[in-house]
């Protein structure tokens, strides 16, 4: 029998741990599954986070020559300080270790973020070019809407419609891949050529089950007259364009405290953005913010809540919404992106119009006051397509195509 082929891929990436996003987690996850299958050898370029980088993701033992994280000079990037992209200097380094390690593949996600107000480079095109080594992109985050949602970044996204600037720096690249119909769309409408669909967003399914239900993990931020309440629950980044205002002033409108409902907000985000949503929750009952919640407790959450709301109309593939199908809690979720490619309203979930905050009230009252017993159900049974396994399979795939 003949010696198995090992491919070396290079992962160009400015979500990853420590950073607190779906985009971080997935690529995490899909650069752990891949160095699993024997097949690869994974090297992934990640910022350095000004050199405050913690031990909690590090290599397994077994992996230590499968999977390779190299660090790269990183920095805030202005429009979300969150994100660490990479600095000037990163290039020269970047395109440094990959002579050494002469990948066959080069994927690079989120463009924008590698270019624009960061390095002003694409790192490893010359490299790519000068090998013929594939060199292909993979759209994770619609930023050219999000930043619309920014006060004082709109200057970003007209800048780069008129001089093209999304389309001329995908046309450096081999090809974009996109995990869904939206986000393909999305592509087409900026000019981007050499478009792919593949659904290769997932999540560890197994880490949620609606068996982690336990009221007691709430307790830590219901008051003791809430404690029989409904419970609403939004999880994720409190960024501008997951519009978690539209949320509030929605709930504002039920009356929380005669209708016995509560509004658990679960994430973080720059301090202007927590400070607005603070300052609008100020006046309306029983809203109460956590902070980023993680593993054990993110899970257990999840499936404690009577309701999960994720009014943000720009999401390419809503990780937190399959995280709250797979934990057994109805969904309510904006008719756009995604997300509407596989939530259902009155099916598996309920779908609302983008910005309407009369809508939006108007169905959180009505999934509350529902048995939502076969949605759920139903919900259960379609988290399960999003698996990371399934997703992560979906790339090997097109990758052994690409390689062939």
């Amino acid at each position: 029998m003949g010696t198995k082929k090992i491919h070396t891929l290079a992962f160009l990436v400015t979500g990853f741990p420590p950073d607190v996003s779906g985009v971080s987690h997935f690529n995490w996850e899909r650069a752990l599954w891949l160095a699993k299958q024997d097949i690869y050898r994974v090297i992934v370029f990640a910022p350095d986070w000004q050199n405050k980088v913690d031990s909690s993701y590090a290599v397994p033992a077994d992996l230590d020559d499968k999977l390779i994280i190299e660090r790269y000079p990183s920095k805030p990037w202005l429009p979300y300080k969150l994100t660490h992209v990479p600095k000037f200097s990163a290039v020269g380094q970047i395109n440094q270790k990959l002579a050494h390690y002469q990948p066959e593949l080069i994927v690079i996600t989120d463009v924008e973020r590698f270019f624009l107000l960061s390095a002003w480079q694409l790192p490893g095109r010359d490299y790519a070019r000068d090998n013929q080594v594939p060199y292909i992109a993979e759209y994770h985050t619609d930023l050219y809407n999000f930043s619309a949602a920014y006060p004082g970044w709109q200057w970003v996204r007209n800048t780069a419609r008129n001089l093209n600037l999304t389309s001329y720096l995908y046309r450096q690249l081999d090809l974009t891949v996109c995990s869904s119909k939206s986000a393909s769309q999305s592509c087409q409408e900026m000019g981007i050529p050499k478009i792919e669909t593949i659904p290769f967003l997932g999540i560890d399914v197994s880490t949620y089950s609606p068996s982690r239900r336990d009221r007691k993990c709430l307790e830590p931020w219901l008051s003791e007259e809430e404690k029989d309440n409904r419970v609403l629950l939004f999880l994720g980044r409190l960024g501008f364009e997951k519009r978690v205002d539209l949320l509030i002033q929605a709930f504002a409108r039920l009356n929380p405290k005669e209708n016995n409902y509560s509004l658990v907000i679960a994430g973080d985000g720059p301090i202007d953005v927590v400070n607005q949503l603070k300052g609008l929750a100020q006046k309306v009952a029983n809203v109460h913010f956590t902070g980023f919640l993680l593993g054990e407790t993110k899970a257990n959450v999840l499936a404690s809540c009577d309701l999960f709301c994720s009014p943000s109309p720009y999401e390419t593939f809503g990780r937190t919404v399959v995280e709250a199908m797979a934990s057994g809690t109805p969904v309510i979720s904006v008719n756009s992106g995604a997300v509407s490619e596989y939530i259902f309203d009155g099916v598996n979930g309920y779908l609302v119009a983008p910005k309407d905050v009369e809508g939006l009230a108007n169905k959180i009252q009505k999934a509350l006051s529902n048995d939502n017993t076969d949605i759920i159900q139903r919900a259960l049974q379609n988290a399960n397509q999003f698996s990371l396994k399934q997703g992560c399979q979906n790339l090997s795939n097109y990758y052994q195509k690409i390689l062939a």
